[in-house]
């Protein structure tokens, strides 16, 4: 039986009938939020990938250890000083760092490496902002190394279930994305993962990224026929819903559905 269709959630699910924004590429095509709130309390799981620096006597010379000092005690540093300590792994300079370069608006990569050098040492509060800057890199001029250090850092919170996390992984990998096509590795973990937490929003999530593609492929169809069937039993209605609505969309457009029946 099909779920009633509530007014925002049906108006979301026809939104996405023109599957891509004129004129943009999937690189640019903005992710499509998902239509229902996250559990606020795992949007702040945190995990310290790394320590960084935890006691001022780490610091390998006496003109950092002396910013550090100054820093605790609560002096606010230049930024040269904050970024010299955050590239030493401080998570609290590069926090403080990260406040006034996004207060400022400095260059996305900027704020999207020193926001990464925060939440890897747990200080999960950085992670909105560090995301943001995520989504506007260009995937072709981003240093490598950099790559590296953003994936190493959500990876390990996306698996500890925080939603933010899960989010960025799945709207971040993909052709023209900032870390590249979805490794079937990738995709499973995503799923067993979403499964875990058993609310419906991996699979959701997946599904309209999938979505925002002008050009699927079979296997693409495939995909996401089997994340919408599988998000329309998810427990919130309005994920029902979409769900629903979006299956009989792609019936209506002639994609073979027979799974879904």
């Amino acid at each position: 039986m099909k779920q009633p269709r509530s007014g925002p959630v049906l108006a979301f699910a026809l939104v996405l009938g023109g599957l891509m924004l004129p004129g943009t590429t999937a690189a640019q095509t903005p992710a499509l939020p998902i239509p229902v709130a996250a559990d606020a309390a795992r949007e702040k799981i945190s995990v310290v990938v790394t320590p960084g620096i935890t006691r001022t006597r780490q610091l390998p010379t006496a003109a950092l250890r002396a910013l550090r000092k100054t820093m605790v005690a609560g002096t606010d540093l230049p930024d040269a000083d904050l970024r010299a300590l955050a590239d030493r792994g401080d998570g609290l300079a590069a926090l403080k760092y990260l406040h006034r370069l996004t207060a400022r608006g400095a260059a996305p990569s900027d704020i999207a490496f020193y926001g990464t050098v925060a939440v890897r040492t747990g200080r999960i509060v950085a992670l909105p902002a560090t995301l943001a800057a995520l989504r506007q890199l260009d995937p072709a001029t981003e240093p490598s190394d950099r790559k590296t250090a953003y994936l190493a850092m959500l990876l390990p919170h996306a698996w500890a279930g925080n939603t933010l996390a899960l989010d960025g992984v799945i709207d971040l990998n993909g052709a023209d994305r900032l870390f590249g096509p979805l490794s079937e590795a990738t995709r499973q973990r995503l799923l067993d993962t979403g499964r875990t937490i058993a609310d419906g929003r991996v699979v959701l999530r997946l599904a309209l990224a999938l979505w925002q593609i002008p050009d699927r492929s079979a296997a693409d169809d495939a995909h996401l026929i089997a994340y919408l069937i599988e998000a329309r039993a998810a427990p919130d209605l309005g994920m029902r819903t979409v769900a629903t609505n979006l299956l009989a969309t792609l019936e209506a457009g002639s994609v073979k559905t027979a799974a879904a029946e």
